[in-house]
């Protein structure tokens, strides 16, 4: 057997079976029964649990395709232990001289060997059988993809999504630091992995199309006609042309956040052209309102058709998501503290990331007064749902009044029958006032008959 190894496979610390997820079967018509398959050309070929495949001992069947199928297995080493199961592709004998099937196992073997992420399931080992089986040995993962998680529920929480989306940027960060572009990012390619403490890690799959960002001549674009990617959830750039950078990975999961968010994709067509169409030139649904606007934003965001507009990076991408989910935001109830009785800080400067519009001049309706200078923990609940959510500033940030862009100015006062001295002493009584109006008039009377006397003799 031909093969390249990459790394070996831990050392197996004591099997314990149960925990395990592959179907247990000692015979073909056992398999037929517990997996449904009824071809008997599968069938035919099927490893059964006990059987050897090169190094490897076969434990028992994990899933079948059209092109092989995937077994949970073991390494035999040459002092005879085994190590931890791995994943074993098995590729049919058919399909032993397709190209491209031997070119997607050396990119998966390739990219694994540049990358150390734990949210990067791990290849092992390819290469050929004697009678001609291409294989990959690989990470065995115990748990669901997105796509199963995403079939049974719908939907997924905005908290829970946005830390699900913080492990897979970590493995983008990784994938897009050591040179590569997934450029197939979808639910089927995002795993929900449990750990043996019942933990769940997530864990991208598939690089069968990646692509090393500096790489111009690909030997899978040589099909002509042929697109690389899922077009449901395909950057607008990349149909035109694949030679694209890591921002088409963050616009393909906007596109898988959209969906988990929705319960539906962003776009839908009848063909793979108008999926493509719809992506190069309709702008996304409006995200609905039960959803944080800042989360929307950042959706949003990711979706954008030009890739300038897009987050530049999965680290900034995540230090966004991030710094949302680390405040609290209008749509997750929380438990009153003292900071809910300061009122809140606006920082302009995270509104081009995070907000969907600009802040709008005081009204009549939404004039607030805002202090400047007191460091917030949490942000406010707006007055309705249209209203921007204020941000966190700066802990630090000194007292300055002529930074505000809701300084207050008093209104003049309403009219008063109030009456006040030249000197802005109290106000007089309302009887003072009124002897004072008598004394006045009375005044004026004389001055007046004193004028016409004298005219009348004059």
């Amino acid at each position: 057997m031909k093969s390249t190894l990459i790394e070996l496979p831990p050392d197996s610390q004591g099997l314990d079976e149960d925990s395990i997820d592959f179907i247990r079967a000692n015979s073909v018509e056992e398999l037929a029964q517990k997996t449904a398959i009824d071809s008997q050309a599968v069938l035919n070929r099927v490893l059964l649990p006990g059987k050897r495949f090169g190094a490897y001992h076969i434990l028992g069947f994990v899933a079948a395709g059209g092109m092989g199928e995937i077994y949970a297995a073991q390494r035999l080493k040459d002092d005879g232990s085994r190590s931890q199961p791995v994943a074993l592709k098995v590729i049919t004998a058919e399909f032993a001289n397709d190209w491209r099937i031997i070119e997607r196992f050396k990119r998966e073997a390739r990219i694994s060997k540049a990358i150390r992420s734990k949210h990067v399931v791990r290849v092992y080992e390819f290469g050929e059988s004697p009678d001609g089986h291409a294989f990959l040995s690989m990470e065995l993962l115990t748990g669901e993809e997105l796509f199963d998680s995403l079939h049974r529920n719908k939907t997924i929480p905005a908290d829970e999504l946005a830390r699900l989306a913080l492990q897979v940027l970590k493995g983008l960060h990784q994938i897009h630091q050591s040179g590569f572009v997934h450029r197939d990012i979808k639910p089927e390619n995002i795993f929900l992995a449990r750990t043996p403490e019942g933990d769940e890690i997530v864990k991208i799959l598939d690089f069968g199309i990646a692509k090393r960002a500096d790489q111009k001549s690909d030997p899978l674009l040589s099909v002509v006609g042929q697109i690389y990617g899922t077009p449901q959830y395909l950057a607008p750039e990349q149909a035109v042309n694949p030679d694209v950078d890591h921002r088409a990975d963050l616009y393909s999961l906007g596109v898988v956040l959209y969906e988990c968010i929705t319960g539906s994709l962003p776009f839908d067509g009848d063909s793979s052209y108008a999926l493509i169409l719809a992506h190069q030139s309709q702008d996304p649904p409006q995200l609905p309102s039960s959803v944080d606007p800042e989360f929307a934003a950042i959706i949003t965001r990711a979706l954008a058709k030009d890739p300038d507009d897009r987050f530049q990076s999965a680290l900034e991408m995540g230090q966004t998501i991030k710094r949302w989910l680390d405040t609290d935001h209008w749509s997750r109830p929380r438990h009153a503290t003292e900071a809910d009785h300061i009122p809140p800080v606006i920082d302009t400067s995270m509104d081009d990331l995070l907000s969907t519009s600009p802040r709008s001049p005081n009204t009549d309706d939404n004039l607030q007064p805002t202090l400047i200078g007191s460091p917030m923990s949490a942000r406010q609940a707006p007055a309705s749902e249209h209203a921007p959510t204020a941000v966190m500033a700066p802990a630090h940030r000194e007292p300055d009044l002529t930074d505000s862009a809701d300084l207050i100015v008093a209104p003049p006062p309403e009219d008063s029958t109030e009456l006040r001295s030249p000197q802005n002493e109290a106000p007089l009584s309302a009887a003072d006032a009124q002897k004072a109006q008598i004394i006045t008039g009375i005044a004026l009377g004389l001055i007046i008959l004193a004028i016409g006397y004298a005219l009348l003799t004059f």
